[in-house]
């Protein structure tokens, strides 16, 4: 068991350990892939296009083939990973390469807006129209994209994103929530079984993503959503936010416990299969309290975790990091601070990281380990009287539902 030792008295959980490190190689970076051995990263807005075949230590050029306005990654099938841009559809067997692909059927007035991969050689598109609503389902036939089925706008009005969840098409939609297809794209139907959001960014759906047990979604209002039956009933098992400003945007399932989560207030996590999820963003961007490394994407390497984020960088950091070390300490991933410390009247526990989460607070103990105080934490800030504690050392802990993510020490003189 490692030992965390206090300086300053105040804390900074884990700077002993892994923690994200960027490696701006882009302009406006939002999107990464592992595929092939190689970890691809892309911008998404220009030509820039990297391929890694180092788990990030260098970034080589990949962007042969790539149109001007850049790409995003769909899904891999076998030997072929494919990519997106506007209404045209591209392919690569190496990520290095890349070569656009027949997309006749898709009008000029449609944009696609994800690929997925059900089984082998099936292989499907989603897109919108410029204007207006309607969903289209575009089935990759040889080496043509053909036209499969239109979605009643009835049913949903427009797609976000679509992924194989457990076997089945499923789309995330702007109003709708969810839709899914269990006849290969043909017919869709609602799939938001016990799940009635009342306002409207709860019903837009950002990402998803399944495991052997479960299917998890996430929205634009910040809340990470899971059902272990098949859909008939959802479960919210993270809320970053409860406001429509800050979204999950990015799922990925390493294995059946492992799974990495992106979001626009940083990074979180599950190493119990969905069951529960934590935040570590040791090592990205605050600026006056504020993250700056909103994440867009994330992905896996054989030993690293990469997050693509909305400012432009790629961040990395090892697995063990997060799945091995943060189990080692009981979870204790938050950096927090206190000032005044000492203090003889009113002092701050702030942690930035907290900034956007509810079921916050902080619990003071003395030196017995008795707790003699609790104070709501909001804004990522509690704010204390101490002016009638004995003077001394006491023990602070920040509690981020109902589980200990950082401790410190406050001085009372």
């Amino acid at each position: 068991m490692r030992k965390i030792l206090f300086y300053s008295l105040s804390v900074v959980s884990l700077t002993a350990f892994s923690q994200w490190t960027s490696t701006s190689i882009l302009s406006s970076g939002e999107d990464c892939y592992s595929v092939f051995g190689k970890v691809l990263a892309s911008d998404a807005t220009s030509s820039a296009l990297a391929a890694s075949t180092d788990e990030g230590v260098t970034w080589p050029s990949s962007n042969i083939g790539v149109p001007a306005s850049g790409l995003s990654f769909g899904a891999t099938n076998g030997g072929t990973v494919y990519a997106y841009r506007n209404k045209s559809i591209y392919q690569s067997t190496t990520g290095n390469n890349w070569t656009a692909m027949t997309t006749t059927a898709i009008a000029a007035t449609e944009v696609i807006k994800d690929i997925a991969v059900i089984s082998t050689n099936s292989v499907f598109a989603c897109t919108n129209p410029i204007s207006g609503n309607g969903i289209k389902i575009y089935q990759l036939s040889g080496s043509n994209w053909a036209y499969k089925a239109s979605v009643p706008t009835s049913t949903a009005p427009l797609s976000v994103c679509m992924e194989n969840m457990n076997g089945e098409l499923w789309i995330g939609t702007t109003s709708t929530v969810s839709i899914k297809s269990t006849n290969g794209g043909t017919t869709w139907s609602k799939a938001n079984g016990t799940y009635s959001p009342s306002v409207w960014w709860d019903k837009y759906i950002f990402c998803m993503a399944s495991n052997t047990t479960s299917l998890l979604m996430g929205n634009y209002g910040g809340l990470l959503l899971r059902s272990t039956n098949s859909g008939a009933s959802w479960n919210t098992v993270y809320n970053i936010s409860g406001t429509s400003s800050i979204g999950i945007n990015d799922i990925y399932v390493i294995s059946s416990n492992d799974i990495i989560v992106g979001c626009d207030s940083g990074f979180i996590y599950s190493n119990n299969g969905g069951i529960s999820f934590s935040k570590n963003n040791l090592g990205f961007t605050y600026s006056a309290g504020v993250l700056q490394d909103q994440i867009a994407k994330v992905t896996a390497s054989t030993n690293y975790l990469f997050a693509a984020t909305k400012n432009g960088k790629i961040y990395r950091r090892a697995k063990t990091g997060v799945f091995t070390d943060v189990k080692d300490i009981s979870s204790l991933n938050i950096e927090s601070k206190v000032y005044p410390n000492p203090s003889n009247d009113y002092t701050t526990i702030e942690a930035n990281d907290l900034m956007f989460d509810k079921n916050c607070e902080v619990k003071i103990t003395d030196v017995l380990g008795r707790e003699i105080s609790t104070a709501e934490m909001k804004n990522g800030k509690a704010n204390l009287n101490v002016n009638n504690f004995a003077k001394g050392i006491y023990t602070y802990s920040v509690y981020n539902n109902n589980s200990v993510v950082s401790k410190g020490k406050l001085v009372v003189n």
